[in-house]
């Protein structure tokens, strides 16, 4: 498990839950986040903008095949 720091979020939203942990935003209808934006605060504009944050951060070494395979995924829940 991550803290919200090491992902790149402030903890302003985990500190006002009951287990003072980050949650993530449901995946099922992630389509609807397609006008407003992505991650809690909605600052990436896109899925590709957030895969490619984590690949960044978290170093996953992702291929562009494998970034393009989880964000048709996600588009599929």
């Amino acid at each position: 498990m991550h803290s919200p720091q090491e992902i790149g979020a402030d903890d302003f939203q985990a500190n006002r839950s009951p287990t003072k942990m980050y949650r993530t935003a449901p995946l099922k209808g992630l389509f609807t986040h397609q006008k407003g934006g992505f991650y809690h605060d909605g600052r990436f504009p896109t899925l590709q903008t957030v895969v490619d944050h984590y690949d960044a951060l978290l170093e996953t070494g992702l291929t562009d095949n494998e970034k393009s395979d989880l964000i048709s995924y996600l588009n599929s829940l």
